[in-house]
């Protein structure tokens, strides 16, 4: 009896290792081609100046703009922290969407959790639809179709290889190879479908980098309250927190307490970092002299 298809097991196992990873190639090259595409796709829409915001999302995605928007909360009292770095609302509700959104988010939540909250929240989808009006975002198209298209293709590799498991199974001949090479098929392509049903965070386009580069380039260093840079008009906390994440926050301490543990949280370095405008502090965390004073207004610190 002669070899399924006139290929030999061995010679289609070979074939089939090579479809594989040819497969995998080209899914990676039109994903790096439909990324560049997107990068470059629409220029700039006319319009108003980018909020600080915006330009948050622009430079760190939706997270930025929730830390952005944080930070402009507790510069204006609005928010407070306290000893655990737990952020809470002052009664204030601000009209601003994703102030009221991050807000509504701070019931006694660290910063990790209001960013989970607000993430996926009708503000953060009404901010980052007004990037993509604008064309500052990348477009979503290119991509899903680059996964769509190295989808089929891992499918048909797949089906390829379980008709030859089946013929091979039917002529009684050893399989062993084929089953484990099908198995990591399979696990590609349900691999491949997982990726085209995420959409993960949008990426700046070519004309947001640009408008991006212009403000950081026009902003370089702290931006004091009400400043112009690249034409938008940036103040204080949240410019600083918008460009360049909670290390460039003005108050070191505030900073250590609202920004998320990047390592570990087991520092001792804790006491003093949870001030605000109106915020509770311990009484040992306002020594003389420290920046706690400052950040907790004239009053003084409450137990």
């Amino acid at each position: 009896m002669g070899d399924p298809w006139g290929i030999s097991g061995p010679d289609f196992v070979v074939l089939y290792i090579v479809l594989l990873g040819a497969v995998l190639l080209v899914r990676v090259v039109l994903s790096g081609i439909a990324g560049a595409r997107a990068r470059r796709a629409d220029p700039a829409q006319p319009g108003l100046p980018p909020t600080v915001y915006q330009l948050a999302y622009l430079a760190g995605g939706p997270d930025r703009a929730v830390d952005a928007a944080i930070a402009a909360l507790v510069e204006r009292g609005q928010l407070r922290v306290n000893s655990y770095q737990q952020i809470s609302g002052t009664g204030t509700i601000p009209a601003e969407p994703l102030e009221r959104a991050v807000t509504e988010a701070a019931q006694l939540r660290t910063t990790t959790a209001i960013r989970a909250q607000v993430r996926g929240s009708a503000a953060m989808r009404a901010l980052e639809d007004s990037l993509d009006a604008r064309g500052l975002l990348a477009s979503v198209t290119a991509k899903r179709q680059a996964r769509l298209f190295g989808l089929l293709l891992q499918a048909a590799v797949l089906a390829l290889g379980v008709v030859r498991l089946v013929n091979g199974i039917e002529r009684h001949r050893p399989v062993g190879i084929l089953v484990f090479l099908v198995a990591v098929a399979a696990l590609l392509t349900v691999l491949a479908a997982v990726r085209l049903r995420k959409s993960g965070t949008r990426q700046p386009s070519a004309a947001g980098h640009r408008v991006l580069g212009q403000v950081r380039a026009a902003a370089s260093g702290p931006v004091p309250a009400g400043a112009l840079a690249g034409g938008v008009l940036l103040g204080g906390a949240a410019a600083a927190v918008a460009l360049g994440g909670w290390a460039m926050y003005p108050d070191e301490e505030l900073s250590a307490a609202l920004a998320p543990p990047v390592v570990s949280s087991g520092g001792g370095g804790s006491s003093g970092s949870s001030c605000s405008s109106g915020s509770s502090c311990s009484s040992s965390s306002c020594s003389s002299g420290s920046s706690c004073g400052s950040s907790c207004g004239g009053g003084g610190c409450g137990g």
